[in-house]
């Protein structure tokens, strides 16, 4: 069944704007069922010609966790952070924080200028994975505001240590992985400072958004 974010609802009809009245022409919808996601929630539908779409009933579909998940996401490559952003929105991350840190490749700052792009992107995964929740991008970070973030749990992924493996969450999390550098001794002891966990991941060293995949898929359903 398809699935659609809407924003704009009158009395039991969802109004919908240019962008989804092409994603109905181009899916050849008619008179077929489909989702909308309107303000978390999802509602059956079916199309009325060309940019209503009446309200059948309202859902039960929730397909959040129970607790916010944060991902603090340096500025990597931007075809590899184009793939973090779309992967960690399937995986059900709350929240994104773009940061800078010591070892940050600062030629990775002209990403910045992509917000609508990274926006769009995220949308469409969050569609795609039957998220009720479009995750926030954050504005740019420092390490130093990430770590200090008023979130109780936090763990930086760190390849120097051994033996310290994630253990199943259940609650409030912050996920931190660095850049293609890793982290600097002065930005692990400012992190300890701020009980942040440090744990190590796997035996070989991972990219950014292949070690936040990893870190995301040890979260208990």
């Amino acid at each position: 069944m398809y699935k659609f974010f809407c924003n704009k609802k009158e009395d039991n009809h969802f109004v919908l704007n240019h962008e989804l009245q092409m994603h109905f022409k181009v899916a050849r919808i008619k008179n077929e069922e489909f989702l909308i996601n309107y303000q978390n929630e999802f509602y059956k539908c079916i199309y009325i010609f060309p940019d209503r779409a009446l309200i059948l009933e309202k859902t039960n579909i929730d397909n959040e966790y129970p607790f916010k998940i944060y991902v603090a996401l340096p500025l990597i490559k931007q075809s590899n952070f184009e793939i973090a952003l779309q992967k960690i929105t399937e995986l059900g991350v709350s929240e994104i924080y773009p940061f800078v840190s010591q070892y940050t490749d600062k030629t990775n700052l002209k990403i910045l200028d992509k917000k609508e792009r990274y926006l769009k992107i995220i949308k469409e995964a969050a569609q795609q994975s039957f998220r009720n929740k479009i995750p926030i991008l954050h504005e740019l970070k420092s390490f130093d505001e990430i770590i200090s973030l008023p979130i109780d749990n936090k763990f930086l992924a760190y390849e120097k240590v051994k033996n310290l493996p994630l253990t199943d969450i259940q609650k409030d999390i912050l996920f931190i992985v660095g850049p293609e550098g890793g982290f600097n001794l002065l930005e692990i002891k400012k992190a300890k400072e701020k009980n942040v966990k440090i744990v190590s991941l796997t035996k070989s060293i991972l990219r950014a958004e292949t070690a936040i995949i990893y870190m995301l898929s040890r979260l208990k359903i």
